[in-house]
């Protein structure tokens, strides 16, 4: 206690503390800023092996100071090994995609299909993953590397997760880590989606192996697109190239990231915006949403997460900035082109 008391006299001034076990609770007031003051406290405690809670109570806000837990190293051979596995079964997807195209002369080489729908997908989900590492090394978070999920058949994969091995310190470090990965993947989307709708096939609707191709309702966005780029004549239909589907995938799953439950990437935006309570309501009413448009599994898993309450940044006391709040509206509108308009499974 001795060695912590001095940093955190530095920011707070300690009006009483209560030692239980190896956590002590200091009951303070800010010397100045709350968000900067705690921030700076953080990293100093970071240095000796500590960190803290900052949560209201009463008039007083009340410092947890606790052992830093140890971070255990990432086995990085599971993440290769995932990487590869999902490189194959996207490839994998996406040959089955392709063999009808060539069965019927559109496609020269299936081969060439697999290979470009697994690069889109993958490079879809890997750059949304990358925008969480870049959010988590802005705020000095430590994270797994992704670990990719690979699935032998739909769409190849369901996409990949990172483990946060650090609480983010505040509200606006929790909201970066959830809305830097969708924006990024949405953007890669919309990218891969000119190029797959452009590469694209229109046909009689007589010629198109119909018993051979599964069609799917798309989002918003990218009937947009399609709508935009291609005039499709009367009697014709259009076959989208794997590329396309890729896309079609990349806006999906950034749809299902943003929906905000429980530690969705767009849980950690609403339980940045919204605090604890409001959040856990709001996931309870969101997974039931999600069950009703036509993702039932999916809604299982928002409303199993829903009811364990979101464990919030470490300083849960200082609010967003009116920038990260105002950003809310336009990741709500991705949310919305993303969504797939009378989806019933």
């Amino acid at each position: 206690m001795e060695s912590t008391w001095g940093i955190i006299t530095s920011y707070f001034t300690v009006e009483g503390f209560e030692v239980h076990g190896d956590s002590t609770i200091f009951y303070v007031q800010p010397l100045g800023d709350v968000k900067s003051s705690f921030l700076k406290l953080h990293g100093l405690l970071k240095e000796y092996g500590f960190t803290a809670y900052l949560r209201g109570f009463e008039d007083r806000l009340r410092l947890v100071v606790i052992p830093k837990p140890k971070v255990k190293p990432s086995k990085v051979y599971v993440n290769i090994a995932l990487l590869i596995l999902t490189i194959a079964t996207t490839a994998f997807v996406g040959y089955n995609l392709s063999i009808p195209l060539f069965e019927v002369g559109l496609m020269s080489n299936p081969i060439i299909g697999a290979l470009s729908f697994s690069t889109a997908i993958m490079m879809i989900i890997g750059l949304h993953e990358l925008g969480h590492k870049i959010a988590a090394k802005k705020w000095n978070i430590q994270t797994s590397p992704p670990y990719f999920i690979p699935v032998p058949f739909f769409l190849g994969t369901l996409g990949a997760v990172i483990i946060n091995k650090e609480t983010p310190p505040n509200r606006d470090a929790l909201y970066d880590l959830g809305a830097t990965g969708p924006i990024l993947g949405f953007i890669v989307s919309i990218v891969f989606a000119f190029i797959g709708v452009s590469m694209s096939y229109i046909i009689p609707k007589a010629e198109a192996p119909i018993e051979r191709i599964v069609f799917y309702p798309a989002p918003i966005l990218f009937e947009l697109i399609t709508s935009t780029m291609l005039k499709i004549p009367k009697d014709h239909i259009l076959i989208m190239h794997p590329v396309a589907f890729a896309s079609w995938v990349g806006m999906v799953i950034t749809m299902l990231n943003l929906m905000p439950a429980g530690s969705l990437d767009g849980g950690h935006v609403a339980r940045a915006l919204f605090g604890g309570r409001k959040h856990q309501v709001i996931s309870i009413i969101i997974a039931w949403i999600t069950y009703l448009i036509g993702y039932p599994l999916m809604a299982i898993i928002m409303f199993l997460f829903s009811l364990y309450p979101h464990p919030g940044p470490l300083d849960d006391i200082s609010q967003l900035t009116t920038s990260r709040k105002l950003l809310a509206l336009p990741l709500f509108t991705i949310l919305y082109l993303c969504g797939v308009p009378g989806w019933t499974g």
